[in-house]
């Protein structure tokens, strides 16, 4: 499903009208047969905390966004909420939170399979994904 920020400059249609509430209505191989680009990504800013009294040091929340879209006519677009994992002997981008799109996803017989089960099918595809990479070079490369 997402593409390497390379993916052909063409804008091809996907023969889906959206609906009155704003949704595109995909079946799930529909969607996985739509390449997704990188649009954007993105650092949360932390809220201003009162100082602990703790001394020593702290582990920092890294956190932050990231933005997919198709080149499709309409437009697909998927988004999600990520956090830097330092716990592990490797660092490591997580997804965080449900992920949020225009998509309302269908089941064989071309009915919606309702907000639920859509945002627990698109986490399950997102983690699929390989977007680390993509969104740690934008993000070095947009902070630094």
């Amino acid at each position: 499903m997402l593409e390497a920020d390379g993916v052909a400059e063409c804008v091809s249609s996907l023969g889906v009208t959206p609906s009155e509430d704003g949704y595109l209505r995909l079946t799930v191989q529909q969607l996985r047969a739509v390449p997704l680009i990188h649009l954007i990504s993105g650092l949360d800013i932390e809220p201003d905390e009162e100082q602990s009294e703790s001394v020593g040091a702290m582990l920092a929340a890294i956190a932050g966004y990231t933005e997919w879209i198709s080149l499709t006519t309409p437009a697909i677009s998927v988004g999600w909420d990520w956090f830097l994992d330092v716990a592990g002997r490797k660092v490591r981008y997580l997804r965080i939170g449900e992920p949020r799109s225009n998509i309302m996803l269908l089941d064989p017989h071309k009915r919606d399979l309702g907000p639920m089960q859509t945002a627990v099918a698109l986490a399950l595809l997102v983690d699929e994904l390989v977007w680390q990479v993509t969104v740690s070079e934008y993000v070095r490369t947009r902070y630094c």
